[in-house]
């Protein structure tokens, strides 16, 4: 299982005060730790610094969690807000295929006009 750290306040080369940024974080591996959702459980919605292969491969370990636990209502809120973003961004998605489908019709019939046009045009010279 992970550790939990909590922020250190001190400046040390593992500790973002010593670069001068608080959002800076660098992991056991020397590496910048990214900043991180969680997604499940009691820490929903909570942001953490993780070592980049938090997940594939824990031989480094480092953990810090950035925001403090989400109250009760919270934690029920959030998988609703995720799913209606998730319906939205979805929904979004189909209407721009469904706009891409209509100018590309809308192409189509206008290159059918013009080559039906340029026909006629010929026709009609043909008949002169």
């Amino acid at each position: 299982m992970h550790q939990h750290h909590q922020p250190s306040t001190m400046s040390s080369s593992t500790s973002s005060h010593a670069l001068g940024s608080p959002w800076m974080q660098f992991c056991h591996c020397g590496k910048r730790a990214p900043v991180k959702t969680s997604w499940t459980g009691e820490n929903i919605g909570r942001r953490f610094w993780a070592c980049e292969k938090y997940g594939v491969d824990d031989t480094c370990g480092y953990f810090v969690w950035l925001d403090p636990p989400l109250c009760a209502r919270g934690r029920e809120l959030l998988p609703l807000l995720r799913e209606k973003i998730d319906s939205l961004e979805k929904e979004v998605a189909a209407a721009r295929v469904k706009e891409k489908n209509y100018r590309f019709g809308m192409i189509m019939c206008f290159g059918t006009f013009a080559a039906m046009g340029l026909v006629f045009m010929i026709a009609l010279r043909a008949i002169e």
